[in-house]
């Protein structure tokens, strides 16, 4: 889950860690602040940590990451919602599926990207199941302190439930 404002990009590390097993270029900078020139293993105890990017560029990537959800368009859906929004990428993956078992075994490999494609969609849809679990309180995490109030107040809301 990323949470995008006019100042930072802040960006579990779950989403870093799976951004690495990505096709994806990933500028030095934020690799360099994520993992620095140490190992890092993002398991339960560190998953939903934020780390903080507040370089414009490093910003203007994490916009352009559609597989990542950005919590600030999330928050505010119900339950029901969330389910829709879960069950219409369910959908695109069966198309992005359906079409590729079509192809011819030269067609799957001139269009292996679908293969990441539909990778992506499953961690998006995952991520969106994180996003309804905090919620409903199953699963603990920190918002970063300098987020805007709005978010901070969704918590608060989400913590009293």
């Amino acid at each position: 889950m990323k949470i995008i404002t006019d100042n930072a990009a802040y960006v579990q590390k779950n989403d870093i860690a799976y951004m690495n097993q990505t096709d994806l270029v990933i500028p030095a900078s934020i690799f360099m602040k994520a993992f620095g020139n140490v190992t890092v293993i993002v398991d339960d105890s560190n998953r939903y940590e934020f780390v903080t990017f507040e370089e414009p560029e490093e910003i203007e990537f994490f916009k352009g990451i559609d597989w990542m959800i950005n919590y600030n368009e999330v928050k505010d859906f119900s339950e029901e919602e969330i389910i829709a929004l879960v069950q219409s990428i369910a959908e695109e993956q069966n198309n992005i599926a359906q079409r590729f078992n079509s192809m011819t075994p030269e067609e799957r490999i001139e269009n292996m990207d679908m293969v990441s494609q539909h990778e992506s969609l499953d961690f998006k849809m995952n991520s969106l199941r994180d996003v309804l679990w905090f919620k409903q309180g199953h699963i603990k995490m920190k918002l970063p302190e300098s987020v805007n109030l709005s978010v901070r107040l969704n918590k608060k809301k989400v913590l009293e439930n």
